[in-house]
């Protein structure tokens, strides 16, 4: 008996994910690529995921967190299914072939000449700094010249006197660690008096703007798949949700079906 297919649900990769939201604000690429200083091949190549048009995966990283700080969403989400799901060219930092100088090298003379020459300075500099802050007492050498078989561990005692001593850190001093438990996703939240609320459960990354009836922005950030986010405050609520289809809604303890609203993956509308 042949078992019947499990639909996979794919998840929308980093370019797929600032697409959502650009559409979903209405911002068009020749607008971002205006207020970033960019071209527009470079954010379709971006959306596109097409990260072989780019150059080197820290600027395609610093790329993608402005792009997320212009369309102001958590560029955390995006970062990680970057790291994910993408092989990003690195960059090749070649060594010019000839410069004209004949570099040191471990095994030559000149190399090792020039490690000799750098012990030696260091080690009068360490001299002078300790006779001149009085920190040994010029005696010790005097003693040492004058009676060889006299014991090294008084000079031992005071360069020891040098060194940083560890200072032992008291409770008070030390910084306490405060460790986050996770919200429990099944627990159903309880609304305030007078308060009306929106529920959102993601089934799949989906950027959501909720405004409120004065028309502030109450919540607007990138939600990764598997969690939930509950926004309160007063009707009526103008929403914008992205890749729609992933997103369970709940208003006032009741579902609300987002596919009428939904044109090209984004939900648009307002409840009262």
């Amino acid at each position: 008996m042949e078992l019947p297919e499990t639909a996979v649900q794919v998840e929308p990769g980093p370019g797929t994910m600032l697409r959502m939201a650009r559409e979903a604000r209405g911002t068009t690429i020749a607008e971002v690529a205006a207020a970033l200083k960019m071209s527009s091949r470079q954010i379709e190549a971006i959306e596109g995921e097409d990260f072989t048009r780019l150059s080197g995966a820290t600027f395609i990283r610093g790329f993608i967190r402005n792009y997320a700080k212009l369309l102001k969403i958590d560029a955390t989400p995006v970062l990680a299914a970057l790291a994910e799901n993408t092989m990003l060219p690195q960059t090749e930092l070649n060594a010019p072939l000839d410069v004209g100088v004949k570099m040191p090298t471990s095994g030559g003379r000149h190399g090792k000449g020039l490690l000799g020459a750098t012990l030696l300075a260091l080690i009068m500099l360490g001299v002078a700094l300790v006779l001149y802050f009085d920190v040994i007492d010029p005696r010790l050498f005097l003693k040492l010249q004058e009676s060889p078989e006299i014991s090294a561990q008084e000079g031992q005692s005071q360069v020891a006197q040098l060194l940083p001593q560890p200072v032992a850190s008291s409770p008070s001093t030390t910084e306490s660690v405060v460790e986050a438990k996770p919200v429990d996703a099944t627990e159903k939240p309880l609304a305030k008096a007078g308060v009306h609320q929106l529920i959102f459960s993601f089934d799949g990354s989906s950027w959501v703007e909720v405004k409120d009836a004065a028309g502030r922005t109450i919540f607007s950030q990138m939600n990764a798949r598997g969690t939930t986010q509950v926004v309160e405050g007063q009707p009526p609520f103008q929403l914008v949700v992205g890749n729609a289809s992933m997103v369970r809604l709940q208003y006032n303890d009741q579902p609300v079906d987002l596919m009428p609203h939904t044109r090209v993956e984004v939900a648009r509308l307002t409840l009262d």
